[in-house]
């Protein structure tokens, strides 16, 4: 297994998330933006399977409150979550992202690169590859990600 690459200037003031594909209205939003949406706390662990952690407390907004701002399409069933990191990507049922946690602050302080930042997946019972660091892009589609789309054989850098 290998691990994915930090981007080399992830400056929260500029950082973007692209919403595309299977969308009404695709648009581009800054973390500054989702920091400015009803946000909500959730406690939660990054820790990998063979790994202890405790839980912090990380903020931000649910994946679905910004996907009905950009309207996914009837058919809309999956999405494909990227990282600034080409390489890196993770494919989910469009319902269970809608759920996921997209969070700007941890322990209410920016999420440092080394963790994630500026923009971090957290998934309810995700395996840890599933926790995208650096979410860069979600691309709605109508039909699942192949297997070559998601990334399973790499993890974010270590927590």
């Amino acid at each position: 297994m290998t691990h994915s690459k930090p981007p080399a200037d992830p400056d929260p003031s500029r950082w973007t998330v692209r919403l595309t594909g299977a969308l009404a209205d695709p648009r581009t939003v800054r973390a500054s933006d989702l920091a400015a949406l009803e946000t909500e706390s959730v406690a939660a662990s990054t820790s990998c399977d063979d790994e202890t952690a405790s839980s912090e407390r990380w903020r931000g907004v649910r994946v679905g409150t910004v996907l009905d701002r950009a309207r996914p399409r009837k058919g809309a069933s999956h999405a494909l979550v990227r990282s600034a990191d080409a390489d890196f990507a993770c494919g989910f049922d469009l319902a269970r992202l809608r759920e996921a946690f997209l969070a700007v602050r941890l322990d209410g302080d920016p999420i440092p690169t080394e963790r994630g930042g500026p923009v971090r997946l957290l998934v309810d019972d995700a395996d840890c590859w599933e926790r995208v660091k650096w979410v860069s892009r979600i691309d709605v589609r109508e039909t699942p990600p192949d297997e070559d789309d998601t990334a399973r054989n790499r993890v974010p850098a270590d927590d």
